[in-house]
């Protein structure tokens, strides 16, 4: 949980700073709160089509996979490719919401119900701890990266790989945990 929401915190508030130059400052506040929208859609999708007894685990990380996915599509963009900016925004966005709304559900399952309370609070707990420092580590990563002929949106190729390393972390922990 911590990794997949330090990854998601740092890209959340550097996105605004990253699209404004492919897109202008009011089309990318507007991509910035499509981001908002499909957080709410991805959250909302996985609510009503996860099977009672699936493996949550595995559909945190399906919805890990397709923050990547978007981190990739961001990458793909150069900074420039406004379709590709946009899918990026939405596919990242699918997952905000369930990077909280998961874990405690995977504890429910994985823990004595007494202990739940306990465990839930401490991954949140240790998750903010975590993600706390996300918007200043991924600024400092922008600063130290060479800046590119778009300016800032130059150095978004290493900022979004590690968003996505990030995320591919998140789905190493979530596989590592799993009970066979």
């Amino acid at each position: 949980m911590a990794a997949g929401l330090f990854a998601q915190i740092g890209m959340i508030a550097h996105l605004f700073s990253l699209l404004v130059p492919a897109l202008g400052a009011e089309p990318a506040g507007l991509a910035t709160g499509l981001a908002t929208a499909a957080a709410i859609a991805g959250r909302t999708l996985v609510g009503w089509l996860m099977p009672i007894g699936a493996d949550r685990r595995l559909v945190a990380c399906a919805s890990y996979a397709v923050q990547i996915t978007g981190a990739l599509a961001f990458i793909a963009a150069a900074g420039a490719s406004v379709p590709l900016l946009i899918l990026g925004v939405v596919l990242f966005g699918a997952g905000i919401g369930n990077a909280t709304s998961l874990p405690p559900l995977i504890a429910q399952v994985e823990f004595a119900q007494p202990d739940v309370p306990r465990v839930v609070a401490l991954i949140i707990a240790i998750s903010q701890g975590a993600y706390a420092f996300a918007p200043a580590s991924f600024g400092l990563l922008l600063q130290l990266s060479p800046p590119g002929a778009n300016g800032i949106a130059g150095a978004a190729p290493g900022f979004f790989a590690a968003v996505a390393l990030l995320q591919v972390l998140a789905i190493g922990a979530l596989l590592a945990g799993r009970r066979h």
